[in-house]
């Protein structure tokens, strides 16, 4: 019986592929992984402290919202005060006993340089300039009576500023062991037609009540 020899370097072949991964490849592939794996984790994480934090804010928007309207009522019912006036308390009644709150109420006061530009472009737009013509220069039926008007506006602006409240309110709630804090601004006009009046001659006529924009008919 003839005998056929094996061929040389078979046997090395069938050990290589029985071989598998060596002990450094398996510690680089986990360390890659690893790597991939705590990325992946940190932006999950970030992720969901993002949402928690956007619902806070959301929720803590919707609060001071409601709370600017409510200081809006109770300002104008109870009547504007002259004086600051400060508001406190927490939305305990609203189910968040740890976000609080706090408003102050000041009183507008408008600059002078405010007023004496408005009344310079009030006059402008009336008599005209020296080139432009006012609205109503030449109206004999006006032309009397514009002194007398411009001399009202510094009294309607100074009865807007009483009737106009500026309110400054500022929620504190807590995210993530730290407190923060919500600050919201708004100003607050009191229009009720039985006492808003920009000549305020419900309360004081002075030089409005002789102003007749008739002519005198």
């Amino acid at each position: 019986m003839t005998k056929y020899a094996p061929r040389s370097g078979s046997k090395p072949s069938a050990r290589r592929a029985d071989a598998g991964f060596t002990l450094l490849e398996v510690l680089i592939a986990l360390a890659i992984l690893a790597s991939v794996m705590t990325v992946l984790m940190g932006t999950m994480a970030n992720s969901g402290q993002q949402a928690i934090y956007a619902n806070t804010l959301t929720r803590v928007s919707e609060l001071a919202r409601t709370k600017m309207i409510d200081l809006e009522y109770e300002i104008i019912e109870e009547g504007m005060s002259d004086d600051i006036e400060e508001y406190s308390g927490d939305f305990r009644e609203e189910g968040y006993p740890n976000i609080t709150w706090e408003a102050r109420v000041d009183p507008v006061e408008i600059p002078e340089e405010v007023k004496d530009e408005l009344l310079g472009q009030v006059n402008s737009q009336l008599f005209g300039g020296e080139e432009a013509q006012g609205a109503l220069k030449g109206n004999a039926a006006f032309s009397s009576k514009l002194p007398m008007l411009v001399s009202l506006v510094p009294m309607m602006i100074n009865h807007i500023g009483r009737k106009t409240r500026r309110v400054r309110l500022k929620v504190h709630y807590e995210f993530a062991n730290e407190e923060q804090t919500l600050n919201l601004s708004q100003y607050i006009v009191d229009q009720d037609s039985a006492a808003f009046d920009l000549f305020g001659t419900g309360e004081d006529a002075g030089p409005a009540a002789d102003l007749d924009m008739g002519g005198g008919r």
